[in-house]
């Protein structure tokens, strides 16, 4: 700093003019052609011109996604709604599931021997399974019908019948054994 000074003071006469030099604008004049000139607001437009896009382009993607997922959430709900079964009517193939599984586990401990389950489990499993296939396409019925009391009576009846053959085979198994 002390040199600054000291070069301020002793060239003080230098800056009190008001005037610059003859050829001082003929040199600002020859630096600023040989410089390029930089478009300063050209570049800031095109900043906001992007910047105005990604925003146009953010907000049409999120009214496109927020479109698409509620079109695909109201077509879920369309189709699962013929397809649900009533809470009674899943209870009540749920409960009648869970007593063919027993009455099988039943079935097998009466068995007296291997080929003997065997063979029943066959059998006892050919009828559940055909009595799924028709409560399988009962449900498709359900689907053209929502609500039909008639054919849920069938679905109750399908699962019914499994509980029966199921307790016709062990009544016939316990009789035998006797």
């Amino acid at each position: 700093m002390p040199e600054l000074e000291k070069y301020i003071r002793e060239h003080l006469g230098e800056f009190d003019s008001f005037e610059p030099e003859q050829d001082h604008f003929g040199r600002f004049q020859n630096r600023m052609s040989s410089q390029p000139v930089l478009a300063v607001s050209h570049t800031r437009s095109r900043l906001l011109k992007v910047a105005a896009l990604i925003v146009i382009l953010i907000s049409v993607s999120v009214i496109v996604v927020e479109f698409v997922t509620r079109e695909i959430g109201e077509r879920f709900v369309l189709l699962n709604q013929g397809s649900e079964l009533p809470l009674e009517i899943t209870e009540a193939i749920q409960y009648y599931d869970n007593q063919a599984m027993v009455q099988m586990g039943t079935l097998n401990t009466l068995a007296s021997c291997n080929s003997e389950a065997i063979s029943l489990n066959e059998t006892a499993l050919s009828e559940i399974s055909k009595l799924n296939l028709s409560t399988a396409e009962l449900k498709n019925t359900l689907l053209v019908n929502p609500g039909n009391e008639h054919i849920l009576d069938a679905i109750i009846q399908n699962q019914q019948m499994k509980e029966s053959i199921l307790n016709n085979i062990i009544k016939q198994l316990s009789q035998s054994k006797k």
